[in-house]
């Protein structure tokens, strides 16, 4: 497992190595701090379109494992006389279910001086902590954002069809890069397919 993940990292630096060799070249879209911070201008640096998500069409076997693995669940709760453990476990199937259906809507994002926003949703450079780019081709490109304050989650921003290393590139004019690790239900959501 280590051994992939290492390998998925090389990958992924090469890549914005490639990249940013190709960006120097390009000329400078923006200025990275040519005024103070007070005065930073509200234009756009860079916008994009993409779905919310990466929708998976499931077939009919994946509802037919996903139906027989909560039916299980379900019949043993009800034979052990564990009757919350049971409805909690119907209302969580149904649940998935309902979320396995929704398609993705469309949303705007948008990187300015002072924040990125998706939306409406405004996520100001001051108060996040910093940035990385799950960039794993063709369908995980997701910028994700620390927010300073410990107690809230992590704010994941799907890319859809732009170039992963542009945002990295203005972005790095903002915000520190850390890396960060996915989470185990971002990897099994991916895993799954859900």
């Amino acid at each position: 497992m280590d051994i992939l993940y290492r390998k998925k990292k090389k990958n992924r630096n090469k890549f914005f190595e490639i990249n940013e060799k190709k960006m120097a070249v390009k000329s400078k879209k923006f200025i990275p701090h040519p005024f103070p911070k007070s005065t930073f201008p509200k234009e756009t640096i860079l916008n994009w379109k993409t779905p919310e998500f990466v929708f998976h069409r499931k077939s009919p076997l994946w509802f037919l494992v996903g139906g027989l693995f909560f039916f299980s669940l379900i019949s043993y709760f009800t034979y052990t006389k564990q009757l919350i453990a049971a409805f909690t476990f119907l209302l969580l199937s149904v649940t998935l279910y309902l979320f396995s259906q929704k398609k993705p809507r469309r949303i705007d994002c948008s990187i300015s001086h002072q924040f990125i926003s998706v939306d409406d949703k405004k996520y100001l450079f001051k108060e996040i902590h910093s940035f990385w780019i799950f960039y794993e081709p063709p369908d995980f490109k997701v910028i994700s954002l620390r927010h300073k304050k410990p107690y809230l989650p992590f704010i994941q921003i799907p890319l859809g069809e732009t170039n992963p290393a542009e945002v990295r590139h203005i972005l790095l004019s903002f915000l520190t890069e850390e890396e960060q690790e996915e989470t185990f239900d971002d990897k099994l959501a991916r895993i799954i397919k859900f």
